[in-house]
């Protein structure tokens, strides 16, 4: 996945080069082959610089910082159509039959063919990439238009004035409105872009299948409009987000803005501004961290607070929860009054609009109900912060109205009851769908990708444990060439994403809602205003972990666990034991993150360097392909996970003398060692000799690249699983393997552990102790932060020990590691 970004001013700025740099850099997570920058001044000339390379690299390398513009488009790529070459890069500046420059993010899957046809049309495609594709697409379809634009202008013209909009807007606009439209007709996939025509006020972005923000703003060089495919790269310049949904168009110039439909019968709007739930804080990294997966680590215990505000009833809040429930209509009706105010344009608005609502009879009416109820007023009493999703717009409300605070408070807790409401509403009908599906036979499917998959893996292992009811876990994939043509009426499908729109199950779920309709969906997603829960699921639970910005999931995996083990719990049991072993799961993760640490520290002082590990869970499939995952996607090493008792069945072949040092490498490093230690030195005893003939010579040399494989098991307080994990450390260290345990105190693993096998000198072992829960299932909690943080420590070691050795773009980061990226997409 790539990153486009856009930014408009009215006048040319010399600002321009540093604020593009610095969005720029904020989507280097998303993309980091290449970066490029393309500015249109005041003289509508484009200038286009980009090159191969990480936007921290390349802004430097090319000073984009010193470019001044009036315009700006730029992207980061993460190469998927063309190899990672400069003349690939993003953005593309055509001109075969007008003059355009654009950038998009995503995948257009029939670019094959449309380069095929685009060339037949005229047009001289340069590159590889898709992104080229879509540019020359709509200046070929502009070009058409301003040829012969009487058809197109009329037909825009009409739907212009039957959305009841009057304000003018010129010709050349609506004629590229239509041209991306026709261009989108025209392409498959999933993808988001921003277009530009030097000689046409504004720019255009297109949101179609992949995620797009925009916002309006004004700072020291005047208004402007700022769009982009990460979320907190607009709202770190402006909190007024301007509403864009799937399938949508936007122009804009820098203080006006009209959205377009794509597809279909032509639309347009100009939606009032939208204030950010957010605030760049929230996407900020705290002092104390060096590394955002650091801190999202950390803040898992944290976390898991508004979990608990919003699964469970709060008793300090029952007899302010009874009045409301009391008075639902009036307060429901006045909460989405409340969350009207967001869409205010400044502070001024922001505060005569909260003083209208605040005066108005049913606000009063109810205030005065609350404060006439000892118990329903106290939980209002001292409030000095605030926590419903509205905590971003409740502040900016006690900045301009500091005297409201008894107003706001309440305000901020009946917005708290509300989603609460919700919340507890769809956790009971997911239960209720459970039941049915179990009672008539049907099958309860659990689709996710990547994380979220092993999240759903993990899921099976408390649902089966603690509710007695089998799931069935399986990536869109599996799902697709196992399932996907047997499924019954009676079946209930739960997708789990963080984005809520990853692509490969919505594609899935679009498929069942087409095929099998009576099938029931839900869904449990961070991004409450993404796709799969607004259009694709019957209702959907919330993640509630925030923004996330480090590449590798962490915090969203601990959250999707918690809320998978909280539904399991309550199948069965009451809400108050359920409640008290979520608080007990909370502290565990707490004092595992500040307990177990220096050990973790050791152990990935010894690992780092280790070119595979298997990571082997007894009972923990799910959670061992987790933690498999992150060393391969923040260490860049190999690494795989099994379930314990299930290595033995092939995968032990490992140990013992291997390969995986990679020979040839070794092979061609002591050919060039070679090389320059005898050059001139005449004849010798390896003089002239290969570095292949030198190994068949003196087989030691090999000999000496052998060691023993690193086993990690995790291993749960459980009698069965403690026997199963002890007979498997037994079997596998005297074959040549090292072993590392994540386990409670357990004195029979760790005799298993520190036993060096006979003959085998070389062992060495390491036993990370996890706080005691006594509880297979609480431990999962404690094992998967303990597990995240050995990840996070080896990236940093191996990524500073690379950098010493000089050794460039080698890819390993625990915030941005290189081939993988996502999507930050939560508000």
């Amino acid at each position: 996945m790539c990153g486009i970004v856009s930014l408009v001013y009215k006048d040319e700025t010399r600002n321009m080069g540093r604020e593009a740099a610095e969005l720029l850099r904020r989507l280097e997570y998303r993309g980091y082959d290449s970066t490029g920058a393309s500015f249109i001044g005041k003289d509508r000339n484009i200038v286009l610089v980009k090159r191969v390379g990480s936007p921290t690299r390349v802004c430097a390398e090319l000073n984009v910082p010193s470019y001044k513009g009036q315009r700006f488009i730029g992207q980061v790529r993460w190469a998927t159509y063309g190899a990672v070459s400069d003349v690939n890069s993003q953005p593309h500046h055509v001109r075969c039959k007008v003059e355009m420059v654009g950038a998009h993010n995503g995948n257009i899957s029939n670019t094959d063919s449309l380069q095929a046809s685009l060339s037949a049309r005229g047009h001289k495609v340069v590159s590889d990439n898709d992104g080229e594709i879509i540019v020359h697409l709509v200046e070929d379809h502009y070009a058409a238009n301003k040829a012969a634009p009487q058809k197109a202008l009329a037909e825009m013209r009409r739907a212009y004035a039957a959305s009841g909009l009057s304000a003018p807007v010129a010709d050349e606009v609506l004629l590229i409105v239509d041209a991306i439209r026709k261009a989108e007709a025209e392409a498959d996939g999933s993808y988001a872009a921003a277009v530009a025509d030097p000689q046409v006020p504004g720019c255009f972005a297109i949101k179609s299948g992949s995620s797009l923000y925009a916002g309006l703003g004004k700072d020291e060089d005047g208004s402007f409009v700022v769009v982009s495919s990460d979320l907190t790269s607009v709202i770190a310049k402006t909190p007024m987000l301007i509403p864009l949904a799937e399938g949508e168009g936007l122009w804009y110039t820098e203080d006006r803005y009209l959205v377009f439909s794509l597809g279909g019968e032509a639309r347009f709007a100009e939606p009032r501004l939208k204030r950010s739930k957010l605030n760049v804080r929230d996407t900020g990294l705290n002092p104390r961290y060096k590394y955002y997966m650091e801190q999202e680590i950390a803040s898992a215990p944290d976390n898991m607070d508004a979990i608990e505000r919003y699964y469970f009833a709060d008793e300090r809040e029952a007899g302010l929860a009874s009045v409301l429930e009391d008075n639902r209509s009036v307060a429901k009706e006045l909460m989405d009054k409340a969350c009207d105010l967001a869409s205010a344009a400044n502070d001024a608005a922001l505060g005569a609009a909260f003083d209208e609502l605040a005066a108005s009879s049913d606000w009063r009416a109810l205030a005065a109900k609350v404060n006439a109820d000892a118990a329903a007023r106290a939980p209002l009493a001292g409030r000095t912060s605030f926590r419903s999703d509205e905590a971003q717009l409740l502040t900016d409300l006690a900045r301009l109205r500091p005297a409201a605070a008894a107003d706001l408070a309440l305000l901020d807790l009946a917005m708290i009851w509300r989603k609460r409401r919700s919340v507890t509403r769809y956790a009971r009908e997911l239960s209720d769908r459970i039941r049915e599906t179990r009672k008539a036979g049907g099958t309860v499917y659990v689709v996710a990708s990547g994380t979220s998959y092993h999240a759903s893996l993990t899921a099976a292992y408390f649902w089966n444990g603690l509710a007695g009811v089998p799931l069935y876990p399986c990536n869109p994939g599996q799902f697709r060439s196992a399932y996907m043509d047997s499924l019954g009426d009676d079946d209930l499908i739960l997708a789990i994403s963080q984005s809520g729109e990853t692509k490969d199950l919505v594609d899935i779920l679009q498929d069942v809602a087409e095929t099998r309709p009576r099938i029931k969906r839900a869904a449990l997603v961070n991004n409450e205003n993404s796709r799969i829960p607004q259009e694709l699921a019957d209702f959907y639970l919330p993640i509630l972990c925030g923004p996330e910005i480090a590449v590798a999931a962490t915090k969203s995996f601990v959250n999707q666990l918690v809320i998978m083990y909280i539904l399991a719990a309550s199948y069965k049991q009451p809400e108050a034991a359920v409640k008290a072993s979520v608080n007990r799961a909370k502290g565990l993760l707490a004092d595992t993150l500040r307990l177990s640490a220096p050990a973790i520290d050791k152990v990935a002082e010894r690992l780092y360097l280790k070119p595979s590990i298997h990571m082997l869970g007894t009972g923990l499939f799910g959670l061992a392909r987790e933690a498999a995952l992150k060393v391969r996607e923040v260490v860049l090493n190999h690494s795989e996970g099994y379930d314990a008792a299930e290595f033995k069945h092939g995968p032990n072949t490992i140990l013992g003398k291997n390969t995986v040092f990679s020979m040839a490498e070794v092979v061609k490093a002591m050919d060039a060692a070679l090389a320059a230690g005898t050059a001139g030195t005449g004849a010798g005893t390896g003089a002239g000799k290969s570095a292949a003939e030198l190994l068949a010579a003196d087989p030691s040399i090999v000999e000496g690249l052998f060691s023993n494989y690193p086993l990690v098991f995790v291993c749960p307080p459980d009698a069965r699983d403690a026997r199963i994990t002890i007979s498997q450390i037994h079997t596998h260290k005297i074959r040549g393997a090292d072993i590392v345990l994540f386990a409670e105190k357990h004195p029979e693993l760790d005799l298993a552990v520190k036993g060096v096998p006979s003959g085998r000198d070389d062992y060495r072992s390491a036993y990370v102790e996890i706080p005691a829960s006594g509880d297979r299932y609480l431990f999962v909690f404690a094992a998967t932060v303990a597990l995240q943080y050995l990840a996070f420590r080896m990236s940093v070691l191996k990524m500073e020990y690379l950098d010493r050795l000089g050794v460039r773009d080698h890819g390993v980061h625990p915030d941005a590691p290189k081939n993988v990226s996502k999507s930050i997409t939560v508000d």
